[in-house]
C-alpha cells in the first residue's frame, strides 16, 4: 500500500479562523480525500503554532493575562472549525504538546552535533507580523511589504545561529527544472534568486526575556529557540518524531506541505536545510542511499482577498467560513473555493460571485441533472433504475449528439487523477463540469444536452426502450460524477448516491478504480428519492 502525508501550514492563533485559512484547508482534506479514495494510507495533519510572540500580543489584547488559558481557548476555536466543516484531519498538532517538544529537542541537538549551530551576536531589524529578522534587501522603504503598518523592531542579541548560508550549493539543487520540490514555478524562480543572492546564515534563538513564550533552548534556559525553527518541525512531530519512530518511519517524508508564498522561505530553504543538517547525525532522517529524508513538495497558494481587499483585521474585513454553512451548506463553499481560484495564484473570494456559482453551476447544471434523471426514472420506470442493456447505454446515442459515453466519462477520470496528483482541484472540477474531449464529451453540460436532444420525456410513448438507454446512461453517469466529486462536496455526493438508491458508505468501500467502472447501477433497483441539492438560499 502506497502511503500519503500532506499538511496545512499550522496557524497562528491570534485569532479565529477566516476564509483564506479555510481555502488552504479545504485544499489539503480535498487531496487527502482523492488518496484514501485510491487506498493511499493517507494522513492529513493541521494544527497551531502557540510559540508566537503574536500570540502574547493577541492575548494581551484580548485583555487577558493567562498565556496557557488563552492558548487553549484559541486551539479549541480552530480543532473546532475545522471540525464543524468537516475537515478529516488525522492529527491535529499543537506545538505546546510535549511530544512536539521531545521532538525539538532531538532535533535541535542533532543539529548542533553537526556542527551547525555557533553562538554570535544579531544585530538588525526584526518584524513581529512576520516573525522574522529582515534584511535591508527585503525591505520597501523602511518597512517590511508584508506589514507595513508595523514598525520594525532593532534588535540587539547575542543568539545561536544557524550555518544555514553552508547549504547554499544543495539547495540550489532542489530548485532545478528537473525537480518540482517548489511549486508552481513562479515561486519556484523566486526562491532560486532568494537563495543564489542573498541567502545568510540565520539567527534561530532569541533571549529569554525577548520571547517568553519560545521553547528553551536545550541546556540553555536564557535562550528561546526562534520560533520557526521550532513550528517547521511540527511536520515531523505530528508523525512521531521524537516519540514514536514507527509511525515517524511509515510516513516521513511528507508528500507535500501547502503553504502561502509569503513563507516560502522558511519552507523552501530554512526547513530543507535544517533536516540536511540533522541527518548528519539523526539516522532516523536518513534514506538508505544516506540522503536527508526532505520533504517531496512544497505548493504555495497565492494571497487571498475578499472583494479585491487583502484580508485585514484593521478593515474588519475577515469572513469566518461557518457563515456561509446556514444559507449554502459548506460543499457549496467548497466548490466555490477550489473551482474559482486556481491553486498557487492570488485569489478572491465574493459573496456575489458564490452566489453567482451556487444558482449556475450548482443548481442549475448539477441539481437540476440529478433531480430530472431521477424524477422521470422513477415516473416512467416504476421508482427504479431502467431495465436497460447496459453496453448500449454506455455508447453515444446519435453521431450528431455532443454525448461521448462512457468514453467520454474514463477520460475525465484519466484527466482528473492527473489533476489531483498535481494538486489542481479546479481543473477536476472544470472536467467534471465541461468535459474532456475535442467535438463529443461527457461532462456535466454534455449531460444536460443529452436531455435536450433526446427529450425522454416525449420519447418514452414512441420508444420506451430507447429512454430506458437513455435515463440508464443519464443515472450511471450521475454515479460516476458522485464519485468523482466526493473529494471537493463530500455531503454532496453522498446524497447523491442515496437519491440514486445507493448506501453511500458501502458504495465507496469499493475504492476509487472498482467504483469508477460502468454498470455499477444494477437496473431494476430501486431508486431513492429526487430532492433538491441546492434548495434557494434563505435571504
Amino acid at each position: 500500500m502506497s502511503k500519503y502525508y500532506i499538511t496545512t501550514p499550522i496557524y497562528y492563533v491570534n485569532d479565529k479562523p477566516h476564509i483564506g485559512h479555510a481555502y488552504t484547508t479545504v485544499v489539503a482534506d480535498a487531496l487527502a480525500r482523492f488518496h484514501r479514495l485510491r487506498g493511499d494510507a493517507t494522513r492529513l495533519v493541521t494544527g497551531t503554532d502557540e510559540n508566537s510572540q503574536k500570540n502574547i500580543q493577541a492575548m494581551e489584547a484580548a485583555g487577558e493575562s493567562d498565556l496557557k488559558s488563552y492558548l487553549d481557548r484559541m486551539a479549541t476555536t480552530w480543532f473546532g472549525t475545522w471540525r464543524e466543516l468537516d475537515i478529516s484531519f488525522d492529527d491535529f498538532i499543537r506545538t505546546t504538546e510535549p511530544r512536539h517538544l521531545a521532538g525539538v529537542e532531538r532535533f535541535w541537538n542533532a543539529v548542533k552535533e553537526s556542527g551547525d549551530i555557533y553562538e554570535g551576536t544579531y544585530e538588525g531589524l526584526y518584524c513581529t507580523g512576520c516573525e522574522a529578522f529582515k534584511t535591508e534587501t527585503e525591505l520597501v522603504g523602511d518597512t517590511c511589504p508584508l506589514h507595513p503598518k508595523l514598525k520594525l523592531q532593532r534588535v540587539k542579541e547575542k543568539n545561536y545561529f544557524f550555518r544555514l548560508s553552508s547549504y547554499r550549493d544543495e539547495l540550489l539543487k532542489l530548485y532545478e527544472p528537473s525537480d518540482d520540490f517548489v511549486m508552481p514555478e513562479s515561486r519556484r524562480h523566486e526562491i532560486h534568486n532568494y537563495v543564489a543572492d542573498h541567502l545568510t546564515d540565520v539567527s534561530i534563538s532569541r533571549e529569554a526575556k525577548s520571547a517568553p513564550a519560545g521553547i528553551p533552548v536545550p541546556g540553555d534556559e536564557g535562550q528561546r529557540i526562534y520560533v520557526w525553527f521550532d513550528a517547521l518541525l511540527n511536520y515531523m512531530t505530528a508523525v512521531g518524531y521524537g516519540t514514536d519512530e514507527a509511525l515517524f518511519s511509515k510516513f516521513w517524508p511528507a508528500d507535500l506541505h501547502l503553504v502561502g508564498k509569503d513563507i516560502i522561505k522558511f519552507h523552501c530553504a530554512l526547513w530543507p536545510a535544517m533536516i540536511m543538517s540533522a541527518a548528519k547525525k539523526d539516522p532516523l532522517l536518513k534514506n538508505a542511499d544516506g540522503s536527508p529524508k526532505l520533504p517531496k513538495q512544497v505548493h504555495a497558494n497565492g494571497f487571498f482577498t475578499i472583494d479585491g481587499q487583502k484580508i485585514s483585521k484593521s478593515l474588519g474585513n475577515a469572513v469566518d467560513p461557518r457563515e456561509f454553512v446556514p444559507q449554502y451548506g459548506f460543499d457549496a463553499v467548497r466548490y466555490f473555493l477550489l473551482r474559482e481560484i486556481p491553486f498557487g495564484e492570488d485569489g478572491d473570494f465574493s459573496r456575489e460571485r458564490l452566489a453567482i456559482r451556487y444558482a449556475t453551476d450548482l443548481g442549475n447544471t448539477l441539481g437540476n441533472l440529478v433531480n430530472r434523471a431521477i424524477a422521470m426514472s422513477k415516473k416512467y420506470f416504476d421508482g427504479a433504475v431502467p431495465s436497460a442493456d447496459t453496453d448500449t447505454a454506455s455508447m453515444p446515442f446519435d453521431a450528431k449528439s455532443v454525448w461521448d459515453g462512457k468514453g467520454g466519462l474514463d477520460a475525465i477520470k484519466s484527466h482528473i487523477e492527473s489533476a489531483f496528483e498535481r494538486n489542481r482541484c479546479d481543473e477536476v472540477l472544470a472536467a467534471i463540469w465541461d468535459g474532456v474531449g475535442e467535438e463529443k464529451k461527457s461532462g456535466l453540460f454534455q449531460a444536460n444536452k443529452l436531455v435536450e436532444e433526446t427529450q425522454p420525456f416525449k420519447l418514452v410513448k414512441e420508444d420506451p426502450e430507447a429512454v430506458a438507454n437513455i435515463l440508464y446512461a443519464l443515472l450511471e453517469s450521475i454515479r460516476w460524477y458522485a464519485w468523482m466529486l466526493q473529494p471537493i462536496m463530500p455531503k454532496i455526493s453522498n446524497q447523491i448516491f442515496e437519491q440514486l438508491g445507493l448506501d453511500a458508505e458501502k458504495e465507496l468501500s469499493k475504492g476509487w478504480d472498482q467504483g469508477l467502472k460502468w454498470g455499477g447501477l444494477k437496473p431494476g433497483a430501486a431508486l431513492g428519492e429526487p430532492k433538491p441539492l441546492f434548495p434557494r438560499p434563505l435571504e
